[in-house]
C-alpha cells in the first residue's frame, strides 16, 4: 500500500510536549526521484524530507512573543510558514504561507529565527532542507512556540519517489504528554525517540514503530504518548489519506 509521506517533528518536554511543517517545491521544480540511499536535493542544493534524509531537531526553543497591542479578541489563531532549516542549524528564507495578522506573523518569524536546531543530515552530512513551520496563538495567551512539521507528500514507487503532495497535512488535535520513566529520571537519563506511525483516514495513529531508540523505559513512554494521540488526517483533492509519518519525542529534564 502506498502513502504519502510527512515528517512530523514534535519536541517533548518531560509531562509537557510542545508542538514544534516542509514545503512543497518551487513551480517546475520536480521531487527528488531519490533510491532510499542517495535523496537528491532540488535545483538550489536543498533536501526535502524523504528516507534517506534525517530531518533536524529542535534543540533550543524560542518562545513567541505575543503582540502587546492585540485586542484580547483577536489573539487565538495560526500562523504558517515555510522556511529552510541550514546546515549551521538556523531558520532562514522565512515566508508566511498562512497569515494571521502582521503583527503575529512578525511575532512567529522572530521566535523561529531565534530557535537552533541540530540540522538535518544524509549520510551522516549536515545539509539544508525545507520545512514548515506552524504556530498557535492562544486566546490567553499563554506560552507558545514554533511547531516544526517537515512535509514532502511522496508515494513510494517502484525505483524511487512519485509526487503526490497533500493538500493539507495531519493536525494534530490532542497530544498526549509524554513522561519519564521511573528508570531514566531516577538515572537522570535524557534522550530523542523517533517513532515512526501511520495516521490513517480517520485521524488514529496505527502501526507504530521506534526507529531511534534510546532505551531506560523511553521508547515505551514515546511510543505510548503517540498512541494516546489524535490527528487530524492528511486531505488529498476534498478526502482524507492515509499519511506515514515520524515522531520526534525529545525528553529532556529541566
Amino acid at each position: 500500500m502506498r502513502y504519502p509521506v510527512l515528517i512530523v517533528s514534535l519536541l517533548a518536554l518531560c509531562a509537557c510536549v510542545a508542538w514544534p511543517q516542509e514545503p512543497p517545491p518551487p513551480a517546475g521544480d520536480a521531487a527528488p526521484n531519490a533510491s532510499l540511499d542517495k535523496p537528491r536535493p532540488d535545483s538550489e542544493g536543498i533536501y526535502f524530507a524523504v528516507p534517506g534524509v534525517i530531518p533536524p531537531v529542535v534543540i533550543e526553543r524560542a518562545p513567541v512573543e505575543y503582540p502587546s497591542d492585540a485586542a484580547d479578541s483577536a489573539v487565538e489563531g495560526v500562523t504558517v510558514l515555510k522556511l529552510v532549516v541550514t546546515e549551521e542549524g538556523a531558520a532562514t528564507d522565512i515566508q508566511v504561507i498562512s497569515s494571521h495578522g502582521d503583527a503575529f506573523d512578525q511575532a512567529a518569524i522572530d521566535a523561529l529565527k531565534r530557535c537552533k536546531f541540530d540540522p538535518a543530515t544524509v549520510n551522516g552530512k549536515p545539509v539544508p532542507i525545507h520545512v514548515f513551520a506552524r504556530v498557535r496563538f492562544f486566546a490567553g495567551r499563554r506560552e507558545t512556540y514554533p511547531r516544526i512539521l517537515s512535509q514532502r507528500g511522496l508515494g513510494a514507487g517502484p525505483g524511487g519517489f512519485s509526487t503526490n503532495r497533500f493538500d493539507k497535512p495531519p493536525v494534530v488535535t490532542y497530544l498526549a504528554p509524554a513522561v519519564f520513566s521511573e528508570k531514566a529520571r531516577r538515572a537522570k537519563y535524557q534522550g530523542v525517540v523517533l517513532v515512526s506511525t501511520v495516521i490513517d483516514e480517520q485521524g488514529n495513529p496505527t502501526d507504530i514503530k521506534v526507529v531511534r531508540s534510546v532505551g531506560m523505559g523511553l521508547d515505551e513512554k514515546a511510543i505510548e504518548s503517540v498512541r494516546k494521540s489524535r490527528f487530524l488526517p492528511a486531505m488529498k483533492d476534498g478526502k482524507p489519506v492515509a499519511a506515514q509519518i515520524t515522531i520526534e519525542v525529545n525528553f529532556r529534564l529541566y
